[in-house]
């Protein structure tokens, strides 16, 4: 008997998910019950809500140094409809990306357009990452607003940003639907995908910080679910591993058929 592990990771955050999948010769009590594991596990992991997959490619593409920015516009140069307010930021990204080209720079950038809550004034929230004098370059570049908005993406996580960033929906979308605007740049989350023997535990590796977890069990399989995240100095570190983390990363990897 194995077990079903799947991992994502996009940058510093992991999710990762391990259950009892059925077997074809499983009583149907079995089946039913391994189903449920499979069918909470999925859900855990799901991908297809427009938060939790722009959580992870907000993951997979920036880090703390970049910016996540609020444009707005003055009462003379507000548009009338989002349309415009669309061709306005589209306009700003291209001068942007051309400014940065001419540099020997490039732009990456995810983008979302509201005018739904507060006073209901159409504006633009962006995540792009960072090069050197942004502040003065975007405000040169954005001319229909006195007031930007400008943060570190360090000072807000990934989850805190995506859930402000698709907190607005469209009538008639429908669910999972595409909320934001993204460059072709962009990498994509690694997902991987393996059998593992029935007895495997997850673990998170030393340093980490466990941001989500869930488990359940009965006496026909279990279904267990870690997010985490990956300090940067845990990355970046090259020295040699202590025994725990030789015996997790053997658990996670050494173990795994890849299918």
């Amino acid at each position: 008997m194995a077990k079903r592990k799947k991992t994502i990771t996009a940058g510093c955050i992991v999710k990762t998910i391990l259950y009892t999948a059925p077997e074809p010769r499983d009583s149907e009590r079995a089946r039913a019950e391994k189903s449920r594991m499979t069918t909470a596990a999925q859900k855990a992991m799901n991908d297809k809500t427009a938060r939790a997959r722009l959580e992870m490619l907000l993951a997979a593409n920036f880090e703390g140094k970049d910016l996540f920015l609020t444009l707005t516009y003055r009462d003379a140069d507000l548009p009338a409809k989002r349309a415009e307010a669309v061709k306005n930021v589209r306009k700003f990204l291209k001068q942007l990306r051309e400014y940065r080209k001419a540099r020997g720079q490039v732009l990456k950038y995810v983008y979302t357009t509201e005018q739904k809550h507060g006073a209901a004034r159409l504006h633009h929230h962006l995540v792009i990452n960072a090069t050197e004098r942004d502040s003065e370059t975007i405000r040169s570049l954005w001319p229909y607003g006195d007031m930007i908005d400008l943060v570190y993406v360090r000072d807000r996580d990934y989850d805190t940003l995506a859930r402000y960033m698709t907190k607005e929906s469209v009538e008639g979308r429908p669910v999972g639907a595409q909320m934001w605007t993204r460059s072709r740049n962009l990498e994509k989350p690694v997902v991987e995908s393996c059998f593992v023997p029935d007895d495997t535990a997850l673990a998170v590796p030393s340093g980490c910080f466990v941001l989500e977890r869930e488990e359940r069990a009965t006496e026909y399989g279990s279904y267990s679910y870690i997010k985490y995240r990956i300090p940067s100095w845990r990355r970046q570190y090259s020295g040699p591993e202590t025994a725990i983390e030789q015996a997790w990363r053997a658990s996670q990897y050494l173990t795994c058929k890849y299918i």
